[in-house]
C-alpha cells in the first residue's frame, strides 16, 4: 500500500528530533557528571590546602607553647649558670633546663671506672614579673641508689621575690655562694673534668643548706646575703668540713650561720669577688659551738683568647680539742683547727688564637691546686701527711657548641705521705 505524500518527511523529521533530543540529554549528562567530579577534585584540593595550614598553625602554636618552657640558653642570673637561670628568662609559667655529666677515669695503680656521674633537670616557674620558683633535681652515678652510691637529690630549690630592680628575697634550700663552682657549676663553666679539688674539699661544692636572704646589685657589685642552718660538726673529719653540709636534709638548726658574697664587675674581662661564712657547728651535740669561720676571695680575667682563673680559701675552726674528744678522735685523725687552699688555672683558645671565625672552641689549660685540711690542729694531736696534697692538672676542652663540651685532662697528685693516685680522665657535658 502505498503511503501518503506527507507521511515520509513528516516521519523523517520527527526521527531527527528524536535523535536530537536524545543527543542533547546524553550531553547535558556527561556534562553534569564530569562537573561533578571536577567539583570533587576542587573540594579535595581545598581539603587538602586546608589541612597544610591547618598543620602549620599547630606547629607554629606547639613551637610558641614549648619556647615559653625550654628558654634558649643566656646569661646566668645572680650567680647562676645559664640553663639554671632560664625561669628569669620566661615570660611566665613553666620553664625548664638541664646538664649532664659522663666520664671514664684511668686510675693510675688502681681500678679504672666509668660513671654516668650526673644528669639534673631545672624546673621553674614564673608566677608573675615579682615572684618565681627555681629548682635542680640532681640524679648521680645512673641510678636512685639501691646498694651503690647513685641518688636522686634536690640541689637547690628556692624562691625568687622582687622588692625593687636592685633588691630581691630568696628563700628556701640555697646554694651557698662562695667561689667559682659552688653556684655556677653546669660543666661548660669550667675547663677540668672534675670540678677544682680545691673547691671539693676546702669549699665543699655542691654545699647548699636551707635559708633566707637578700641579693641585688649596686652599680657594678652584684652581692648575695643568707642566713642558713649552720654546719654539723659531728661529721668533721681530718680530711675537711665536706661531710658536715645537711644539705636541707633534716638538718639540724640548734645553730645557724651567715654567708655573704660580692662580685665586682667595674672593668671588662675582669671579675674579682670574695665571700665569707660564719656560724656555729656545734648543733647542740658535742658539747661545743664549734665556731665555724670561711673566707675566699677569686678572680677571673678574660683577654683575647686567654683565661685566667685564681682562688684562695681558708676556713679556721674553734673548740677542736673539746670536739675530738666528743668525736674520739686521737693522734693524726684530728679535725683541722686551720684549713686552707688555692688555685690557679690559665686556658687559651687555640681556635680563638688562630683568628677562626667559629663558635667552636679548644682550650688547652693547666691548672696547679695545693690544700691542706690540717695545716693547724690543737696541741697533743698531730697532722697527716697525706693531708697535704698538690694537684697538677693538665687537660683539653673542646666545645662544637656553647652547649657541649669533651673534656681529656691528667690530675698528677702528690702528697707528704706518697700514696696519692694520678688519674687520667675523658668525659663529656652538655647544658639546655
Amino acid at each position: 500500500m502505498k503511503q501518503a505524500p506527507g507521511i515520509r518527511p513528516t516521519l523523517r523529521f520527527a526521527a531527527l528530533a528524536l535523535a536530537a533530543f536524545t543527543f542533547t540529554n546524553t550531553a547535558r549528562a556527561q556534562e553534569a557528571e564530569l562537573s561533578l567530579e571536577a567539583r570533587l577534585a576542587r573540594l579535595e584540593q581545598r581539603n587538602g590546602e586546608l589541612e597544610r595550614q591547618l598543620g602549620i598553625v599547630a606547629d607554629e602554636l606547639e613551637r610558641q607553647e614549648l619556647g615559653n618552657v625550654i628558654q634558649p640558653l643566656g646569661q646566668g642570673v645572680s650567680g647562676m649558670g645559664p640553663a639554671a637561670s632560664k625561669v628569669y628568662q620566661s615570660p611566665g609559667g613553666v620553664s625548664l633546663g638541664g646538664y649532664g655529666e659522663a666520664f671514664f677515669t684511668n686510675f693510675q695503680g688502681s681500678t679504672d671506672e666509668a660513671d654516668a656521674l650526673r644528669t639534673v633537670l631545672y624546673v621553674g616557674y614564673k608566677f608573675d614579673e615579682d615572684w618565681l620558683f627555681n629548682s635542680e633535681i640532681e640524679f648521680e652515678h645512673g641510678e636512685a641508689g639501691d646498694g651503690k652510691d647513685g641518688k636522686v637529690a634536690v640541689e637547690f630549690a628556692y624562691l625568687d621575690g622582687r622588692i625593687d630592680e636592685s633588691l630581691n628575697v630568696r628563700t628556701g634550700l640555697l646554694l651557698v655562694p662562695m667561689g667559682f663552682v659552688n653556684e655556677r657549676h653546669e660543666p661548660t663553666t669550667f675547663l677540668s673534668t672534675y670540678r677544682p679539688f680545691v673547691e671539693r674539699v676546702i669549699l665543699p661544692a655542691t654545699w647548699r643548706e636551707v635559708g633566707a636572704g637578700l641579693w641585688g646589685s649596686a652599680g657594678a657589685v652584684d652581692w648575695r646575703a643568707y642566713v642558713i642552718n649552720g654546719m654539723d660538726a659531728q661529721d668533721f673529719s681530718a680530711q675537711g668540713l665536706r661531710a658536715g653540709r645537711q644539705n636541707g636534709s633534716e638538718a639540724l638548726a640548734e645553730d645557724f650561720a651567715l654567708v655573704a658574697r660580692a662580685d665586682w664587675h667595674a672593668l671588662e674581662g675582669l671579675d674579682l669577688s670574695g665571700a665569707l661564712y660564719w656560724g656555729d657547728s656545734g648543733q647542740g651535740a658535742v658539747g661545743a659551738d664549734v665556731a665555724t669561720f670561711l673566707w675566699e676571695t677569686h678572680l677571673e680575667a678574660r683577654w683575647r683568647s686567654f683565661s685566667l682563673r685564681a682562688l684562695y680559701a681558708h676556713s679556721k675552726l674553734d673548740q677542736v680539742a673539746q670536739l675530738n674528744s666528743a668525736l674520739g678522735l686521737v693522734g693524726a685523725q684530728s679535725v683541722g683547727e686551720e684549713l686552707f687552699g688555692g688555685y690557679v688555672e690559665l686556658g687559651c683558645d687555640v681556635f680563638a688564637l688562630s683568628g677562626v671565625g667559629s663558635k667552636r672552641s679548644l682550650e688547652p689549660f693547666v691548672r696547679y691546686e695545693a690544700y691542706d685540711t690540717q695545716a693547724e690542729v690543737p696541741a697533743g694531736f698531730a697532722s697527716d701527711p697525706a693531708n697535704d696534697v698538690d694537684v697538677l692538672t693538665l687537660g683539653l676542652a673542646y666545645r662544637p657548641t656553647d652547649a657541649i663540651v669533651f673534656k681529656l685532662d691528667y690530675s698528677d697528685f702528690d702528697n707528704g705521705a706518697n700514696d696519692a693516685i694520678d688519674r687520667l680522665t675523658l668525659g663529656m657535658g652538655f647544658v639546655f
